[in-house]
């Protein structure tokens, strides 16, 4: 069996952008809407909803045969962690990282030696079973998963250029509901400070040749603006949560038929 290339890492190599999208529903179906919708990664929300390991392996399952590739948000728990990149996770995206400390925690759970310190598992599904020489499969999990942390307090702010200088992190993300929190400006994530923060998280990534990643509302007003403006500066981008974007349509969808259903009335009577 021969390693794969990680679609996601070839297209930023290649300066174009990554469209993905969260997935919070525990389901193989709704990763399969996202692929053949088109988007080019999945990241399965494992850190905000209640998902067993059996369905996060179906899912990247899923992924795989209709061609999104898939990732993982997931807390930094080394057993989870572990258990998603055997299952065939190429990326994993790991929240409230505030210290290089911290980083470098996930990094060693991530990454095989001289890199980090994760214990090789040669019949591991991504692995083919057993299909893959060991020194390919470390070859493959060093080079082409890709790691992401998430900055989303002021001291993890403070920290970033500690944090992005531990080997084998490849993404950085912010989190502004966090950060607003973190700031004493709980709700507000377009508040003046949490943008300034989140120019400061950024800016020390690009200096440090790292990949920004974002997310946008697809259900946003000025979402064609926002997409037009980030393609520029950030090379991954999540457009939304599944949770989100079916909660707002389903919403929209019975206030048009109620709305409708009144005004019908009104032109009867």
């Amino acid at each position: 069996m021969q390693p794969k290339k990680n679609p996601v890492r070839e297209a930023i190599k290649s300066g174009k952008n990554a469209f993905g999208l969260y997935i919070g529903v525990p389901s193989p179906m709704m990763v399969e809407f996202a692929g053949y919708a088109g988007f080019d990664f999945v990241r399965i929300d494992v850190s905000h909803n209640g998902f067993d390991l059996p369905t996060i392996i179906n899912m990247i399952r899923a992924a795989e045969l209709c061609g999104v590739a898939p990732m993982v948000r997931v807390d930094n728990d080394p057993f989870m962690i572990n258990s998603v990149l055997e299952a065939g996770a190429v990326g994993v995206y790991v929240p409230d990282v505030s210290t290089a400390e911290k980083a470098k925690a996930v990094v060693d759970v991530v990454r095989f030696a001289p890199i980090g310190d994760r214990g090789i598992f040669g019949a591991s599904r991504v692995a083919g079973y057993g299909g893959m020489s060991g020194a390919d499969y470390r070859k493959f999990s060093n080079e082409e998963v890709m790691l992401g942390v998430q900055i989303e307090s002021k001291q993890a702010a403070e920290n970033i250029a500690a944090i992005l200088g531990v080997e084998g992190i490849d993404m950085v993300g912010s989190g502004r509901g966090d950060l607003a929190n973190s700031l004493g400006v709980t709700g507000q994530k377009n508040h003046p400070s949490v943008l300034a923060l989140e120019a400061k998280i950024f800016d020390t990534a690009r200096s440090r040749g790292k990949c920004i990643s974002v997310n946008l509302d697809p259900t946003a007003k000025d979402f064609a603006e926002d997409v037009a403006s980030w393609k520029k500066k950030a090379g991954i981008i999540t457009l939304g949560h599944d949770i989100n974007i079916i909660r707002k349509n389903f919403e929209k969808a019975i206030k048009t038929a109620r709305e409708s259903q009144i005004q019908a009335s009104g032109q009867q009577a």
